[in-house]
C-alpha cells in the first residue's frame, strides 16, 4: 500500500503503454491492466500499436511498456516482464494428411507479428505462410497449404468450431505454457524502481479468472497419475503415519499457533519444524518416491483428517492444509481426486497444479488427504507420464 502511494506521488506524466489489442472493444487484458493502474493510482495512456512497433518504441525509450508480452531474448536488455497476468497454452496442430511427412519437410504457418511468429524466429523455423488473423491461419491449415501450426489451445478450439473442422482432421500435441504480462521498459524501471513489484502485487486482485487445465490435460493427468497416487495413498508408510497422527489431535488454538510458527520459520529461512518433519522415516519414503517420478512431482504432502502435516517430501509454506481447497474439496465432492488451478512459481519459472486424493483406512473411512505438486509442463510433455 505504501509503495503504491509513493509511486502515485512521484508519477508526473501518465505512463505511455502500447498494445495491439482493440482499445475500444472489451478485452480481459485491457480490463486487467486498467484495474491494476487504478489500484496503484497511476495514470496511463494506451496506444494501439503493432507488436513490432511497440517493441521498437520501447527500444528507443519512447514507450514505458507494452502488453500482453512474453519475454523474448532480443528484448531482455530493454526491460523486464511482469509476473504472469495470462497464460497461453501452446499446442502443435498437425494436419492428419501430413502425419507421414518427415519433420524437416513440414510446412509451417503463422499469424504475422504474433507471439508464435517471434518464437519461430528464435527457433529458426522456416515459415511457409504468414497471414493476418488466427482464423485465416486455420483456414489455410484446413486446406493443407501448411502442415503444422502452433496456437493457444482455446483459440484453436474456438475457431475450429466456427470453421467446422473435425477432430479427425488433425492431431494435437502439448508444447508449453507461455506466461504473458506487461513488459516494462528500462527507463521506467530506472525512474520508478518499485513499479514492477507494486504492479505484480495487484495482479491477483484484478484477475478475472484463474489459470485452469483444459479437459484433455486433466484427463492426461488422471490417466497418467491417479493410479500411482492411489497406490501411494494405500502404502503402509502413508497409512501408518496418518493413523498415528489422527490419534494425536490438536486443539484449534494449538493448531493455528503451530501453523503460524511453521510459516514464520519458513519466511525467516529457519525451517526448524519443517526440517524435523523431513527427517521422519515416512517423509524419506516420500522423497524416494518423488525422485522416481523424474521431476514430474515437485512436492508431496500427507495430511491427517485435521489437515495438519503428517509427512512431507519438501519444506511446505504451511503446516495446516485444512483451510485450503486442495484439502477441503476432498471432503466436499464425490470425485475421488481434485486438481487445483495452475500456479506459476516465480522463483523456478515452473507451472504446477496440486493433485489431491483422499486417504482411506481399511474400513474405507476417510482419514486424510494426499496432496502432490505436479510440474504440469513436464507431465504433459514428451509422454513423461508413460514412464
Amino acid at each position: 500500500m505504501l509503495a503504491s502511494l509513493l509511486l502515485s506521488l512521484t508519477v508526473a506524466q501518465p505512463f505511455q503503454l502500447g498494445t495491439n489489442l482493440p482499445i475500444n472493444a472489451p478485452h480481459n487484458a485491457i480490463t486487467h491492466v486498467e484495474c491494476i493502474f487504478k489500484q496503484i493510482n497511476v495514470p496511463f495512456h494506451l496506444q494501439k500499436l503493432p507488436w513490432l512497433r511497440a517493441k521498437r518504441e520501447v527500444q528507443l525509450n519512447r514507450l514505458d511498456g507494452y502488453f500482453t508480452a512474453n519475454l523474448l531474448s532480443q528484448m531482455q536488455e530493454y526491460g523486464e516482464l511482469s509476473a504472469p497476468m495470462f497464460l497461453e497454452n501452446w499446442y502443435w496442430f498437425t494436419h492428419a494428411d501430413s502425419a507421414s511427412i518427415a519433420e524437416h519437410d513440414l510446412r509451417y504457418g503463422v499469424v504475422r507479428g504474433s507471439h508464435q511468429a517471434d518464437w519461430y524466429q528464435l527457433t529458426n523455423r522456416k515459415i511457409e505462410v504468414e497471414v493476418n488473423t488466427t482464423q485465416e491461419l486455420i483456414k489455410v491449415f484446413k486446406k493443407q497449404r501448411v502442415d503444422r501450426i502452433l496456437l493457444d489451445l482455446e483459440e484453436f478450439e474456438f475457431n475450429a468450431v466456427q470453421l467446422q473442422i473435425k477432430p479427425d482432421e488433425y492431431t494435437q500435441t502439448f508444447y508449453r505454457y507461455v506466461p504473458l504480462g506487461l513488459f516494462a521498459a528500462n527507463k521506467t524501471l530506472e525512474e520508478f524502481p518499485e513499479f514492477l513489484k507494486t504492479f505484480n502485487s495487484h495482479i491477483s486482485s484484478c484477475s478475472q479468472s484463474p489459470f485452469v487445465l483444459s479437459k484433455i490435460e486433466k484427463l492426461t493427468l488422471v490417466q497418467g497419475l491417479l493410479e500411482k497416487i492411489k497406490q501411494l495413498a494405500n502404502s503402509e508408510q502413508v497409512q501408518q503415519a496418518v493413523i498415528k497422527s489422527n490419534q494425536q489431535p490438536l486443539a484449534q488454538q494449538d493448531l493455528e499457533q503451530l501453523d503460524h510458527q511453521w510459516a514464520q520459520q519458513v519466511r525467516d529461512n529457519t525451517s526448524i519444524l519443517a526440517e524435523r518433519y523431513l527427517k521422519l522415516e515416512g517423509s524419506q519414503f516420500l522423497q524416494v518416491w518423488q525422485k522416481q517420478m523424474l521431476g514430474v512431482i515437485t512436492e508431496i504432502i500427507v495430511s491427517d483428517k485435521q489437515g495438519k502435516n503428517v509427512i512431507i517430501s519438501e519444506v511446505t509454506t504451511d503446516y495446516w492444509q485444512g483451510d485450503e481447497a486442495k484439502f477441503l474439496n476432498m471432503y466436499q465432492q464425490d470425485d475421488d481426486y481434485y486438481i487445483d488451478t495452475v500456479e506459476f512459481d516465480e522463483s523456478t519459472k515452473h507451472f504446477q497444479v496440486q493433485f489431491s486424493v483422499p486417504i482411506f483406512d481399511k474400513e474405507n473411512q476417510h482419514m486424510g488427504v494426499l496432496i502432490l505438486g505436479v510440474d504440469i509442463e513436464k507431465a504433459l510433455s514428451n509422454n513423461a507420464l508413460s514412464h
